[in-house]
């Protein structure tokens, strides 16, 4: 039997202890099992039923049970969910009785996998819900339910549908020549194209935020030592995450703080200052800040005084001076902006330059996200584009063809094994 077909198990929340804890069953015995372990004869389609688990007469837990038909499940398969009390000595005997009467722990993402196997859900969707499981910000839940939803899946037919549609009348002109066929016929294909192209290019362009949404931003905070840095960070992480002295060079390491900005993803790295090293310890510091700024998307430059110039080589960067509640007088200097970590005076406009430099506004959210995505459809744009009014019928019918082929593969389940595995090395046990 393929591992596929017999029947699984898993817990679907997190491990730990917690007032309920759900653990799903599918397979063609998850019907047989549950009348072992309870008291349930007569089972009704997604109807819940209070009941005692039981196994060799002792009494394991009250739970409630939802049996869900096939193919009206989740997975396609007879299903089971059981919401028991989430203590770990419980969920241990529920999942040591499943076992014992023959049921396996599901692999990681092997629930939703069978989904996909059974036509519950396409590939593009099966993305968005291993994205929408990922997704740490509010911006990329919007992103992978656009995936989970169908958009994307709708963009891919709609593209599918066009194509076949051009490559079909291209053949007809090559098949029937020596009919009477509209002499405008081969234009309108052209024409047709052009507007396919124009398509796939506002959406490959939409797709340029999808990759910051989906990865983030790097900020690298910069500059000499006891400039503010260490106190910046912490203000914006609401916690302390880097140690805040009056000794020069505390930070000999770098300092990571995520955080959630308007539904983006800004992973802030407060690094050691930039000086002479005194030691071998700040001088390892100082090579890892110089190789941080170079993978950032913006540098925060914390000054101390007038040391503009020994930053003018970092391209994306913002000029800082903190500890505005200590000065008397405000710098009259445009591109310089003040704060004051200690009262947030001046870190609500600091913010909103990050996201100035970083962010751009678009109306429209992106359909294509993955690279997967992205690098298909440039491909398809590639064929289509080379597609020229002087070639041959046959040449162009190839194109067509190919163009097609290549848009097809987005959402086919072609190597299944391979690309599921990739696909599915993100997602959580019970799901």
């Amino acid at each position: 039997m393929s591992k596929y077909k017999d029947t699984i198990y898993a817990l679907s929340t997190p491990t730990g202890k917690s007032a309920i804890a759900v653990i799903r069953i599918s397979g063609s015995e998850s019907l047989k099992v549950l009348k072992k372990i309870s008291s349930i004869k007569k089972t009704i389609h997604n109807k819940t039923n209070l009941t005692f688990l039981k196994f060799k007469k002792k009494i394991i837990d009250q739970v409630i049970i939802n049996y869900f038909k096939k193919p009206k499940s989740f997975t396609g398969e007879e299903m089971v969910e059981v919401y028991c009390h989430g203590s770990t000595a419980i969920i241990s005997k529920i999942s040591e009785t499943l076992e014992f009467l023959g049921l396996r722990l599901a692999e990681p993402g092997e629930f939703t996998r069978r989904s996909l196997m059974n036509d519950k859900i396409d590939l593009l969707q099966t993305e968005g819900l291993s994205d929408l499981i990922n997704a740490e910000t509010e911006k990329q839940r919007s992103l992978a339910m656009t995936s989970l939803s169908g958009g994307l899946s709708l963009f891919v037919q709609q593209i599918n549908k066009k194509l076949s549609s051009i490559l079909a009348k291209t053949e007809a002109l090559i098949d029937f020549s020596d009919e009477d066929l509209p002499k405008n016929i081969l234009s309108k294909i052209l024409e047709q194209n052009k507007n396919i192209i124009k398509r796939v290019e506002l959406e490959i362009n939409n797709a340029k935020i999808s990759k910051p949404i989906r990865d983030g931003f790097v900020v690298s905070i910069i500059g000499k030592p006891n400039t503010g840095k260490s106190s910046f960070i912490n203000h914006i992480s609401k916690r302390e995450v880097s140690i805040v002295t009056d000794i020069p060079g505390t930070t000999t390491d770098t300092v990571t703080s995520v955080i959630d900005i308007d539904g983006y993803k800004l992973t802030f790295i407060d690094t050691a200052g930039l000086r002479k090293h005194k030691n071998t310890i700040e001088e390892i510091g100082i090579k890892k800040t110089k190789n941080i700024i170079l993978k950032s998307n913006l540098s925060l430059v914390f000054l101390e005084k007038n040391e503009i110039n020994k930053y003018k080589n970092i391209e994306k960067k913002i000029l800082i001076r903190s500890k505005l509640d200590k000065k008397r007088l405000k710098t009259k200097e445009k591109n310089i902006i003040e704060i004051s970590s200690f009262t947030g005076q001046g870190v609500a406009r600091l913010l909103k330059k990050i996201k100035q430099k970083l962010i751009i506004s678009q109306k429209n959210e992106p359909i294509l996200s993955r690279e997967r995505h992205i690098n298909t459809m440039n491909k398809v744009l590639l064929e289509l584009k080379s597609i020229k009014s002087k070639d041959s019928l046959d040449i162009q019918a190839f194109k067509y063809r190919e163009a097609l082929r290549l848009s097809l593969e987005i959402n086919q389940k072609f190597d299944i094994e391979d690309i599921l595995d990739i696909i599915f090395k993100d997602f959580c046990i019970g799901k």
